[in-house]
């Protein structure tokens, strides 16, 4: 059923949602989807908290896979994997985010906790007087990036394009505290 509200937003747009229609694309009757949901906007609400598990276990297991790794390689798949994580609700982003206005201010502490992290390891120390810049900067441009690239009708770039580019300036903000070229992003 929660597949159900992502489909009817990409075929029939978000003014389009009810519980029928998803019911109707579920493959279930009307009475199975409320045995379950009083309503679609708890069909949402359901979506939403499934989406920000996600996000967070992409959060852990960035921070657990790369608790070693430099911060470009941090960035470069901590916004490999949100973009992916995204992906899954795709067109139906606006939706589900309705569920709960304050999830982007959340996301945006979330990753600003992450890179907070990995700028206080010792061998991150480089960074200096810049990590409060840095801090204040990488949240809000992943955070924007990775919601623009998860959802293809926002851009003329395929999902593929825009998840290279968000990968891209990303990681040309943090090489540029470096001074150094830019390694190939994939």
């Amino acid at each position: 059923m929660l597949e159900a509200v992502r489909l009817v937003v990409k075929r029939h747009g978000a003014q389009a949602l009810t519980t029928n229609r998803i019911a109707e694309i579920a493959g279930v009757s009307v009475g199975s989807l409320y045995q379950y949901f009083p309503d679609k906007h708890a069909i949402v609400a359901a979506l939403h908290d499934r989406h920000i598990a996600d996000v967070r276990r992409v959060l852990e297991t960035t921070a657990a896979d790369c608790a070693a790794a430099s911060l470009p390689d941090f960035a470069r798949e901590l916004v490999d994997g949100l973009v992916n994580a995204h992906a899954h609700v795709g067109e139906a982003h606006d939706v589900v985010s309705s569920a709960n206005p304050e999830s982007a201010r959340g996301f945006t502490t979330a990753l600003h906790h992450a890179f907070e992290r990995v700028l206080a390891r010792p061998d991150q120390e480089r960074y200096g007087d810049a990590a409060a810049r840095m801090l204040f900067v990488l949240p809000r441009i992943v955070e924007s990036l990775v919601h623009g690239a998860s959802d293809p009708a926002r851009s003329s770039l395929s999902r593929e394009g825009a998840r290279s580019e968000a990968l891209r300036a990303v990681v040309l903000y943090v090489n540029s505290f470096e001074g150094r070229a830019t390694r190939p992003l994939t």
